[in-house]
């Protein structure tokens, strides 16, 4: 069963990206953050990733093409709207958008700001579990 909804949201999302990069599911990320959703914890955003960036722009469901191109400066989208129920993270290194992945489901919560650095943090918000995963830069 796990196989069959995985393959049906490839195909789904098979005509989200434009350009270079195409939007791909990241199971391994994915498993990661439920993982830490459902502990309670905390890391490192980067460390989860298993790729190289500099930063990444976090969106949720029902943002539009127009603004994560505006936020990366590169087209990503082919659709007018990210229509999946997750979040959309798009990574860049050096400016370049190196990787376009949708994770499932919508566990990050970013308070509103799209780009993160590789010091952001991930920390559960609130004392419930599942927790959401709200984004935190590190002062200074």
């Amino acid at each position: 069963m796990r196989t069959l909804v995985v393959g049906l949201l490839l195909m789904l999302c098979a005509g989200c990206g434009t350009g270079d990069v195409s939007v791909e599911h990241d199971e391994d990320l994915q498993a990661r953050l439920k993982e830490l959703s459902s502990n309670g914890g905390s890391a490192r955003f980067a460390d989860l990733t298993g790729r190289e960036w500099d930063a990444v722009y976090v969106f949720s469901e029902g943002v539009s093409a127009e603004r994560v191109e505006r936020e990366v400066g590169a087209p990503v989208l082919d659709d007018e709207f990210y229509y999946e129920a997750g979040n959309l993270l798009v990574f860049t290194r050096g400016g370049e958008v190196t990787s376009a992945v949708s994770v499932l489901p919508d566990l990050l919560v970013t308070g509103g700001k799209a780009r993160w650095s590789t010091d952001a943090r991930l920390e559960p918000q609130g004392t419930r579990t599942p927790a959401a995963l709200r984004l935190v830069e590190p002062s200074g």
